[in-house]
């Protein structure tokens, strides 16, 4: 049995990820790949409860004891669900990983790069997406995308800016990784989102899809 892969899909809120993610699967599955969809934070029962406290509005934490939580819940997600998968010849599908953080409690929090670069390279086990989906929409248009009937979690209620710099983040990661990071525009319709992706990969994997 071949080994896995690890796909990440990264972007701010409104974007259209996970109902894009749900389309992938299929198309990969398509292609007689076994997959198995996960989020972070979250993934496992550990992160689940603990993404509740994290998102909650009731929640008053530091930026960088926030951070440290992120970090358990990751290290726990790649050692029970992640490597295990992959092992099994899974293509993994995680919404969010480890560029989420660099995003956003780096240029969104602005914890020091320096600090979260230590966290990736000693608590995620060299596990880095073997290709990243950004879906590439600013917050002005990302925003109204937003259901209005939807109550925002703590981290949506927070400010524009907020979500500005995330943006920023996501823009600088993408300039320094390109062999990795793969823009996805993501303003136009999730037919043409998927088919973005598609192609993506189809290039990564060409001796894989067609």
């Amino acid at each position: 049995m071949s080994k896995g892969k690890l796909i990440s899909f990264e972007g701010i809120e409104g974007v259209g990820k996970s109902t894009t993610i749900k389309s992938i699967k299929k198309y990969l599955e398509d292609n007689n790949i076994l997959v198995y969809c996960t989020r972070e934070p979250g993934g496992t029962k550990y992160g689940e409860s603990l993404r509740d406290i994290l998102l909650s509005n009731k929640t008053n934490i530091s930026a960088e004891a926030e951070l440290l939580l992120l970090f358990s819940i990751r290290n726990q997600h790649i050692e029970e669900i992640i490597k295990p998968k992959i092992d099994q010849g899974y293509w993994v599908l995680c919404d969010r990983f480890i560029d989420a953080s660099i995003a956003y409690q780096g240029y969104g929090k602005k914890i020091n790069l320096e600090k979260i670069n230590i966290l990736i390279d000693n608590f995620t086990d060299n596990m880095i997406p073997d290709i990243t989906m950004f879906f590439d929409l600013p917050y002005n248009l990302a925003e109204k995308r937003f259901p209005k009937n939807k109550k925002k979690d703590r981290f949506e209620n927070l400010e524009n800016s907020f979500f500005e710099d995330v943006y920023k983040g996501y823009k600088y990661q993408l300039n320094n990784n390109k062999n990795r990071i793969k823009r996805i525009d993501a303003n136009c319709s999730k037919k043409e989102v998927c088919r973005q992706i598609e192609l993506a990969l189809i290039e990564k994997f060409k001796n894989i899809l067609s």
